[in-house]
């Protein structure tokens, strides 16, 4: 059987945003690839007819288009597509198949849907008034935070924005502003008589470091805002959700002061009785997607949905390696998983009126594919799974292995094997994510196949600040970057080679991105076990970084528990601090417009890694930012894999 090899990743098609007709009996869906000739990924809009089990291409256009939404009388879908060099709103009629531009925004429009009324609708956008370009090239600003990654610099008057717009009207009006929390995907929600909108909105947009954002009441008819959950003054919500009845608003985050490390929860409004109460807080999990891969689209539709027929809500839970379903009933309480395995379900959706849903699921052996789930029987069904020639591949499996700190904690993750190996001593790379607030998972992770496909073990673990393993586990990484977390990553080194006699211990790499580039650095500053290692958009200084970093200020200073005014602390806990003790040989991968861990980092730890005499070589990738190896251009995403793969062979041969 044939391996999974680099050049997959453009063969590879993934399914998304699955949205049921109102009456039930199709639904929409969203076909994404990869197209490395052009240069672009390409998205259509399919239909799929429950009743005849076939599909036609809808929106075919050769270009992304995404997040398509039916009107209630479900003869027209709104969608987003990209097809002029910017997301716009599109609309499609079903029965003539005309499509016709919306929007005309200077920037991005980022989310869609449809007012109750079928003839407006809103969608979030970027706009200023006035730039904070003087003249060309000369860029002016006051406030502290003027950056963003994948933006560049940012104009002082900008402002997030929810628009209502007429479908038979070229233009809209600004409702108000709105945020969207990290892991979310809805920022608002139309109250069911259309008279206002629930909107995630920033809790002091005048304060850079107040990273809060709450729920409020914005009235359509003259714009003015309440504070939906008075009570609450701090903390994060989003995915405003109503039941059927309008008892109950849904929303998932946290009720304390913002932090990335906060797990987020399902909270429950209750109107009749106005009060707020935590449902998932004593189950000690994650609410949302975070699960690494390369391959996962980044449009998907709400992480919460209201079931009319289980009476219901439905969520996404990262827990153990896995992302799964959950159901939860408001009147009971219950929050009981729906889909357990060793999957991670990346979207979903409910269906109108009938105890059923579709979900698009990813496992180490199938990149993507829809399934029919029957929420009462549990019978399942896959309706659709693009990649079935992949299926015929060789693909490696994950096995979970677990390891117990030296303090007691839990060091989780998952060795993965080549298929088909045929050596008496298999090379192990240690892949190391990002976050540190994310979560290797069985699913399909391209990166991880072709290395697998290449002859080499693959160790993924999941260090205390992984999510997926509740409170306590993440609590254990906060202001302590490089000590338990180093010593959870060597001690799994340690027990793999030593319950896993194949792999070879003298064949030993490792690579990461972001935090995982961190702890690359890291581990090669305080550790000879490595033959090579590949470090990517990394880390290298925490005193420089705070101040270049698009969230230094607040992010890199929760982290390390220290600002610019503790600098010997944030110095303490650089790997650049220890450059002189690195022996392995280093290649560094990095982006120009990386604004999250900035060219800056790199610049230096190669720099360092010279002077001294160190075996180093550098890569910088033009046009790039710090999304590379998830959304970056087709082309340099296959030369950052060749020349990883590169390094790594050149030593294992050496």
């Amino acid at each position: 059987m044939d391996k999974v090899t680099m050049a997959d990743l453009f063969l590879i098609e993934t399914v998304a945003t699955p949205v049921y007709h109102p009456d039930g009996s199709c639904f929409l869906y969203v076909t994404n690839r990869i197209c490395e000739r052009e240069n672009v990924y390409r998205s259509r809009i399919m239909l799929y007819n429950l009743e005849t089990g076939t599909q036609e291409s809808l929106v075919s256009h050769p270009s992304k288009n995404t997040l398509p939404v039916w009107n209630a009388a479900g003869n027209s879908f709104l969608f987003i597509s990209n097809r002029t060099g910017t997301n716009q709103v599109y609309v499609f009629d079903v029965d003539s198949r005309e499509e016709k531009q919306l929007t005309f925004e200077d920037a991005d429009v980022a989310q869609v849907a449809w007012h109750v009324d079928d003839v407006h609708f809103f969608y979030g956008t970027e706009r200023t008034e006035r730039s904070s370009f003087i003249a060309d090239n000369v860029f002016v600003t006051r406030r502290l935070d003027y950056l963003s990654n994948g933006k560049g610099l940012l104009s002082d008057d900008r402002r997030q924005v929810v628009v209502m717009q007429h479908i038979d009207k070229k233009q809209g009006c600004e409702v108000c502003t709105y945020s969207l929390g990290y892991g979310l995907k809805k920022a608002w929600t139309v109250v069911p008589d259309g008279s206002a909108l629930i909107v995630e909105k920033p809790a002091d947009e005048a304060d850079p470091f107040n990273q809060d954002t709450l729920l409020f009441k914005v009235d359509l008819t003259d714009f003015s805002e309440t504070l939906l959950l008075s009570e609450i003054s701090a903390g994060c919500f989003g995915e405003p959700t109503w039941s059927d009845n309008q008892r109950y608003l849904a929303a998932v985050g946290s009720d304390k002061p913002y932090q990335t490390i906060n797990q987020f929860c399902v909270f429950l409004y209750d109107t009749a009785n106005r009060t707020l109460q935590n449902m998932t807080g004593r189950f000690d999990c994650q609410v949302s997607d975070f699960a690494v891969s390369d391959i996962k689209a980044g449009e998907s539709n709400p992480l919460l949905q209201w079931s009319p027929a289980d009476q219901c809500f439905y969520t996404l839970v990262s827990l153990e390696g896995r992302v799964s379903i959950f159901k939860l009933v408001p009147d009971t309480g219950v929050f009981e998983e729906l889909t357990p395995g060793a999957h991670h379900i990346t979207d979903f959706t409910v269906h109108p009126s009938e105890k059923e849903l579709l979900f698009c699921e990813s496992t180490p052996g199938v990149p993507s594919r829809i399934v029919q789930l029957h929420t009462e029987s549990g019978e399942k069904h896959v309706l659709v799974d693009p990649n079935k020639p992949l299926a015929e591949m060789a693909t490696a499996d994950y096995q979970p292995v677990e390891y117990r700190a030296k303090d007691g904690g839990r060091i989780p993750g998952y060795l993965v094997l080549p298929s088909d190996n045929k050596t008496a001593k298999i090379p192990l790379i240690v892949n190391i994510h990002g976050g540190p607030y994310t979560m290797h998972a069985t699913t399909f992770h391209h990166e991880v196949q072709m290395m697998a496909g290449a002859g080499y073990a693959v160790l993924l673990v999941n260090p205390r600040g992984s999510f997926g393993y509740g409170q306590q586990h993440l609590d254990g990484v906060l202001g302590r970057y490089g000590e338990e977390d180093y010593t959870d990553m060597m001690t799994a080194v340690h027990e793999v080679l030593a319950e896993y006699r194949m792999l070879d211990a003298d064949n030993l790499f490792v690579t990461g991105g972001s935090y995982g580039g961190f702890m690359v650095n890291w581990m090669i500053c305080h550790s000879d076990m490595f033959k090579a290692a590949v470090t990517q958009r990394s880390m290298s200084n925490f005193v420089s970084m705070v101040g270049t970093s698009d969230i230094g200020y607040h992010f890199f200073v929760e982290e390390n528990k220290a600002d610019i005014l503790k600098a010997d602390i944030l110095w303490q806990k650089s790997p650049l601090a220890y450059v002189a003790q690195v022996n392995t040989p280093v290649l560094i991968m990095h982006s120009e417009q990386d604004d999250r861990c900035p060219m800056e980092q790199a610049e230096q730890w190669y720099a360092a890694l010279k002077y001294l005499g160190k075996d180093a070589a550098f890569i910088r990738f033009d046009q790039s930012d710090h999304d590379l190896s998830r959304s970056g251009l087709p082309q340099l995403r296959r030369i950052r894999l060749e020349e990883m793969m590169k390094w790594f062979a050149f030593y294992r041969n050496s």
